[in-house]
This record gives C-alpha cells, structure tokens and sequence, in this order.
C-alpha cells in the first residue's frame, strides 16, 4: 500500500510539473564545462531536428523494455509466473513516476533555457514551437537521460538480482541498457536539446532512482535448496522496514 501511494503521489506531481509553464528564473548559458562539450551538437538545426526525434524513439525503447521485456515477455511468458512479472512490473512503475516526479519539479523550478534558446531569432525562426512553447525553459535537467537511466539500472537490477536468462546474457542485457541510456544522454546534446551538466544530472538522478527503488524493496535472491527448481518465482515475506522480495527459481 505505501508504495502505490508513493507512485500515485509521483505520478501526479510528474503531471501537473510537466503541464504548467516553468518559472521564470532567467537561468541562461552554461557552466563549467558546458559551452566546450555543446560543440558535439549537429552542424545545421535538420540534423539537431532528426536527433531529437531519434531521442525520442530510444526513449520510448528504453522505457517499454523493463515492462515488455522483462516482466511481461521473460518473467510471465517465458518463465511463467505471474507473480513475479507483476512485481517487477510495479517496482518499474513505482521508479518512473518517482523520476517523473524530481524531474519535473527541478523543470519547472529551474526554469533554465535550453541551449537551443541562444539562437532563436538568430538562426532559428522566433514563431518556431521551439522558441515559443514553454519547454524551451525545460532544460534542467534532462528528462530523456534520467528516465533512460532509470530504465537501464531496472534492467540491471532485474537481471542481477533474478538472473532472468541464467546466464552471461543477464550481464550483457545491463550493459547494453546502460551503453543505451548513455548514447541517448550524449544525443541529447548532439541535438542541441540540453547541456552537459544536465544529462550528467540526469544520469546520476535516473541511475539512482533505478536501482534505488528496487533496494528499497530488499531485492535479493534466495540461496538455492537442496532440489534445484525449474519454474520462476518472487515471494513476499515480512521484513525490517516493510516487504523483502525474494526471487527464486
């Protein structure tokens, strides 16, 4: 019960901070390393344009992986256990809508231009959805590295905590996601859609959350019995501080 409060109480905040305009806070330029690393962004604003749309197709990958993929394809269909396909479904849920959630409030309380913004009116049309719309000000921090990153420590915790393959696959299926969430973050800047110090932020917050939420739930694997077993299951037992999941198989 507490957690599908929490990820209601998330959810909601995600929603009404990602709704409402950003405030005004007048947070422009770069810092630090910034202005050096934004020279990886495209040469011309089509290019910048069609990386952001990639972006946006690995973002919705990414996301549909741990609940397609792993709780439903792996753990439901393949392994057959409807209880643990629905655990781990709920922990995704649970660690999107908190990312969701811090996310969008730093957005909305930040208030930071994108990188992008310098050249509206100068190179990019000012009538544009771009210069105009209120996500112009969504800059800090990046939303599409944070929920990557989210994605690929679930897949990580998930298949090191599981061994859902029951083999080095569960290794390269961790590696993978984060090789993925990494190259969404650095497209992100390639597109000219956020600084260096926003996808770092946003990797540190989504990798957090993401393996965060399912230690939270004492995720762990049982020590195997006397008699190995072939079918998959997560079991809830009482534990300090609430619920430990118990993975065996």
């Amino acid at each position: 019960m507490p957690e599908m409060i929490v990820t209601a109480a998330a959810g909601a905040i995600a929603l009404v901070t990602n709704v409402v305009s950003p405030l005004k806070t007048g947070w422009k330029g770069g810092i630090a390393f910034d202005d050096h690393v934004r020279s990886l962004r495209a040469s011309s604003l089509d290019a910048q344009l069609e990386v952001r749309t990639g972006t946006d197709v690995g973002l919705a990958l990414m996301t549909t992986y741990p609940l397609l993929v792993d709780s439903v394809l792996v753990a439901y269909w393949y392994r057959g256990s409807d209880d643990v396909a629905l655990q781990m479904a709920l922990i995704d849920v649970e660690a999107f809508a908190i990312v969701g959630a811090i996310e969008g409030t730093s957005n909305f309380l930040s208030g930071r231009e994108r990188p992008y913004g310098a050249n509206c009116g100068n190179g990019i049309p000012n009538n544009t959805n771009d210069c105009q719309s209120s996500a112009r000000y969504r800059s800090f921090f990046s939303g599409h590295t944070a929920v990557s990153f989210t994605a690929a420590s679930l897949i990580c915790a998930h298949h090191e905590a599981l061994q859902l393959f029951e083999s080095a696959a569960d290794h390269v299926a961790c590696a993978t996601g984060l090789v993925a969430a990494a190259t969404i973050g650095t497209l992100r800047i390639v597109g000219d859609a956020h600084y260096f110090s926003d996808v770092l932020v946003g990797a540190v917050v989504g990798t957090s959350i993401g393996l965060g939420v399912p230690l939270l739930h004492h995720y762990k694997r049982a020590e195997p019995g006397p008699e190995q077993r072939s079918d998959f299951r997560v079991t809830l037992v009482p534990g300090l501080g609430g619920a430990t999941l118990l993975g065996t198989f």
